[in-house]
């Protein structure tokens, strides 16, 4: 659905201009930007790595992007076909191929004897991967895959068309080769499929998390009627993905002052997008080029006079047109399948570790009063809180006795943590020293709030101590191990672990990704955790 709300002021929202306090100002420079995934210089990063760790193989020798040239022939060559496709959507494809494949083979071992001699189906791997093809043909042309949101009855409805043009398309294959349909067989492949594939889909309404579900952070420029007319238009919009985290005035964007509050506010509110909703030409340039400086995509609110809006390439927001004049280009597919493989090695590591998990929990138990789990609230990428899962450590006042124990704190900055912590049990000594207190985190990865490699998520009182530059760090998901971890550990200075994690986002890649898992292990059996 879509959001809206007030955050960037202590005042009320008096109309649809934001009233700014002042604003600390901030120098100009790649800490104001919004981190971009493995857009960064490698050489750069390269010099905040110790040098122990900089040796062939190591992520310093993570591959360049693809050349300007190289990637404009790809987008030349690509059909318009597959740009419908939208990279994060690519779990969900598989997932329908998966399913509609687990139809297939059900009904070969349970019905194919009994309907072949009837009705002499042709239901072998040939047609099953005409089937496909024509389901993803016509799934994709619906745009079942595209970013456009849906409500599930209407995603619903996408994937039933898609299977029933599939189905008909087969049959028609099949009887133009000379082959007998098997319209039995064929119907009723289409048919649980289209059954399981809604299935599916109510299910992930019901039980999924928002986590999951990419949303985008936005600043309204303007204090027009237009202007909280869009911010209304996204309320009233189920499907929206976009969250108006306020707005900011003309005059506020204008003069000497105007771009670093934009580069402040983008900043601490983590802000993904600027949408331009006003006829001031000098506000409009000003925040279209300093959003473009800071790497955040622009939409414009165009003034089409009384055109209709499904006549142009726009986006239609509720009655409001959005027309995107600036994207910041992203490594979405790429990050798709870093997603697909969170969520197959988190499976795999929770089956695998069940025997091992039931044990630490049958410790805890015998050790200490209390929960097995402890469920404490963290700060994730974009800000967005969630509750981090572990194996209770400490005793069940943990939280309350923090802020007593604050004068005692050891690190530098931001963090918490001191030796011979009190709060810890007999037994969470030895799973924090071999980190196996987080193995629950397996299950944050499975809800999108995590991932298996990014920077740590910290508690929000940790948070509100962070300063503007360190907010870059909430550019990124976070992980239950990442580039510090395997690197500076022991290291006492916040400054040197946010340095770590930009340096990380800057030039991040799946290869880099696999080098942090493959030296986490040699990390966790040398007992390093604290």
């Amino acid at each position: 659905m879509g959001y809206a709300a007030n955050i960037l002021g202590a005042t009320r929202l008096r109309g649809p201009e934001l009233a700014l306090a002042a604003v600390p100002r901030v120098e100009s420079g790649p800490a104001s930007a919004r981190l971009i995934p493995g857009a960064g210089n490698l050489r750069s990063a390269t010099n905040e790595i110790p040098q122990s760790v900089q040796r062939e193989g190591t992520w310093a020798s993570a591959p360049q992007a693809l050349p300007s040239g190289a990637t404009r022939l790809a987008v030349f060559v690509l059909p318009e076909f597959f740009r419908r496709f939208h990279p994060a959507l690519l779990g969900a494809c598989l997932l329908d191929i998966a399913g509609i494949l687990l139809v297939f083979l059900l009904e070969s071992a349970a019905f194919a004897s009994t309907l072949a001699g009837r009705y002499s189906p042709q239901l072998n791997l040939t047609t099953l991967g005409f089937f496909l093809a024509a389901f993803l043909l016509f799934a994709v042309t619906e745009g079942l895959y595209s970013s456009l949101r849906r409500t599930i009855s209407s995603e619903c409805g996408v994937a039933a068309k898609a299977i029933l043009w599939a189905t008909v398309l087969t049959c028609l294959a099949l009887r133009c080769s000379g082959a007998k349909p098997g319209w039995p067989s064929l119907a009723l492949l289409g048919g649980v499929s289209a059954c399981a594939l809604c299935a599916a889909r109510m299910l992930k309404a019901v039980f999924g998390t928002n986590a999951t579900r990419e949303r985008r952070n936005v600043l309204i420029v303007g204090s027009s009627a237009t202007a909280q007319e869009t911010a209304d238009a996204i309320r009233r919009d189920s499907c929206s993905r976009f969250c108006v985290k306020g707005f900011l005035a003309e005059h506020h964007v204008r003069g000497i002052h105007g771009p670093t509050r934009l580069r402040t506010i983008a900043r601490e509110e983590c802000i993904d997008e600027i949408i331009i909703a006003t006829r001031d030409a000098e506000a409009a340039e000003a925040a279209i080029r300093e959003a473009r400086r800071n790497q955040l995509d622009v939409r414009l609110v165009p003034e089409l006079f009384g055109a209709e809006p499904e006549a142009l390439e726009l986006e239609n927001l509720a009655g409001v047109p959005l027309l995107q004049i600036h994207r910041q280009p992203l490594p979405e597919w790429t990050l798709a399948v870093k997603r697909i493989a969170d969520v197959t090695l988190a499976v795999a590591g929770l089956v695998a570790l069940s025997p091992l998990l039931f044990i630490i929990a049958a410790a805890i138990k015998l050790d200490s009063r209390g929960p097995v789990f402890y469920r404490g609230v963290r700060v994730g990428r974009k800000r967005q809180q969630f509750l981090c899962c572990k194996f209770r450590t400490m005793i069940p006042q943990a939280d309350a006795a923090k802020e007593d124990l604050r004068v005692r704190n050891e690190r530098e900055g931001a963090f918490f943590k001191i030796a011979n912590d009190p709060r810890v049990t007999r037994a969470g000594w030895f799973l924090r020293r071999y980190s196996l207190d987080e193995l629950p985190q397996l299950w944050n990865v499975l809800r999108g709030e995590m991932s298996l490699v990014g920077p740590r998520p910290h508690p929000p009182d940790d948070v509100d101590r962070y300063r503007v530059e360190h907010m870059q760090r909430l550019d990124f998901v976070p992980g239950i191990t990442g580039l510090w971890q395997v690197t500076a550990r022991r290291d006492r200075s916040f400054e040197r672990s946010v340095t770590l994690d930009v340096e990380y986002i800057k030039t991040w890649s799946l290869a880099l990704d696999l080098r942090i898992l493959w030296k986490t292990i040699p990390a966790v059996f040398q007992g390093s955790g604290a």
